[in-house]
């Protein structure tokens, strides 16, 4: 697959949909499966269009329909996910972002303690 770019709002939330799901879905099965209100039918087979031609997503014929099955995983997407938010909300730093989360209350000590363990394993796995 080629590189992976950060995913429009709308694709992504189809994606979360396809993630989610134990099973290959329809396209009336997405309907129901995606939050806020309903899409038109068309928008959303214009989204899943776009995302197979992206090769995030493979199409199999069902009787009348199809059935849709993510080809992307959620952890192969993550991280140009993740680098975008890091670079348009952080400008790239790493300290401006746990900054942030500190200023939620959103670290508990275990938190800082296993972001702690993470990042000095990250060192001795990079000398």
């Amino acid at each position: 697959m080629p590189k992976i770019k950060r995913l429009p709002d709308a694709e992504l939330e189809i994606m979360n949909a396809l993630w989610n799901a134990a099973a290959p879905l329809t396209a009336a099965e997405l309907e129901t499966a995606l939050p806020g209100p309903p899409r038109a039918r068309t928008t959303l087979l214009t989204l899943l269009a776009r995302l197979e031609e992206k090769g995030c997503v493979n199409r199999e014929k069902q009787g009348r329909g199809y059935l849709y099955t993510a080809t992307l995983t959620r952890s192969e997407y993550l991280p140009a996910e993740s680098k975008s938010v890091w670079h348009r909300l952080f400008g790239g730093s790493p300290r401006s972002f746990v900054a942030a989360l500190a200023e939620t209350d959103a670290l508990t000590d275990a938190d800082i303690d296993e972001l702690t363990a993470y990042l000095e394993k990250l060192k001795k796995e990079r000398k």
